[in-house]
């Protein structure tokens, strides 16, 4: 008989926005303002429409954010075992862009566990990490063992890619994700770079464009180059962008009128780095 095992995701992945299995665990980041002492679960108390009004009115004001602490994944896991589960898999956002992963190998190999616990890197976030814990949960659901889990999440991994487009550099800068000397120049030269996540989960600078819609458009570009005549799930995400949103999705279906595009929103701990109006496009390769 399989081992009940659990699935678990980080916020960080937008799951909350989507139609997901409800016995899929969500460990929450936290957000934080420099003006405001109380800290937000991500998407309980604050959920992306929310977030990005906030930061909209105070554009000074750039949260940080907290992976779930310590002493919340050993409740989680203790509350795990009590419901009958032997296992669990926790996919986790890129270890380069997070220390979550690294946090919960760490707490699962301590005496207060006891729960079997696979600590998988998406190495990205957001949909793409999304697709995959929706997928683990399948295959798992179907009494497929871990092993070949695993295989299927690394196969998803490396045919992953995803170009995005940030409206400011701000965020990116404030939050420790892009060189202050990168940024202050981008800020002089109002620079929208085309950015992507590399493979090995880090954020890449592509190309330094001097307008947004000269960025969206390159990254538009760039997936027609990688996705012409091949079969793909393709992915939006954005950062409360619902116009741009709708143009990429309009234009790709233009071309490929059958490719199915998911549209996600970026939440907020995710868009506490990328800013408002920042948009991603990205595919797997099915």
């Amino acid at each position: 008989m399989a081992k009940k095992t659990a699935v678990l995701a980080c916020s960080n992945s937008g799951l909350d926005y989507l139609d997901y299995p409800k016995d899929i665990r969500i460990l929450r980041s936290v957000i934080h303002f420099e003006d405001d002492d109380k800290a937000y679960d991500d998407f309980v108390d604050m959920d992306a429409k929310t977030f990005y009004n906030r930061i909209a009115k105070h554009p000074d004001n750039v949260p940080k954010t907290s992976y779930v602490s310590v002493g919340r994944m050993i409740e989680i896991f203790k509350e795990l075992e009590e419901e009958g589960y032997e296992e669990a898999l926790v996919i986790t956002i890129s270890s380069a862009l997070s220390g979550l992963y690294e946090a919960v190998r760490r707490t699962a190999q301590t005496d207060e566990v006891t729960l079997k616990v696979t600590v998988f890197d998406s190495k990205t976030l957001a949909f793409a990490q999304a697709y995959m814990v929706l997928e683990a949960h399948r295959l798992l659901s179907e009494g497929k063992p871990m092993d070949k889990v695993l295989e299927a999440l690394e196969t998803i991994r490396d045919n992953d890619m995803v170009y995005f487009a940030v409206d400011t550099l701000l965020y990116l800068v404030k939050n420790g994700r892009l060189s202050k000397l990168q940024g202050t120049l981008g800020t002089m030269l109002k620079l929208k770079p085309l950015l992507m996540l590399g493979d090995d989960g880090k954020v890449v600078t592509l190309e330094k464009i001097r307008t947004t819609p000269k960025a969206q458009q390159r990254v538009l570009e760039k997936y027609f180059d990688d996705t012409k005549d091949k079969k793909v799930l393709s992915y939006i995400a954005h950062a409360h962008n619902e116009e741009a949103a709708a143009w990429f999705k309009s234009e790709i279906q233009k071309i490929y009128p059958k490719r199915e595009v998911v549209v996600a929103h970026l939440t907020p701990v995710v868009g506490a780095h990328t800013g408002p109006k920042a948009i991603g496009l990205g595919y797997i390769r099915l």
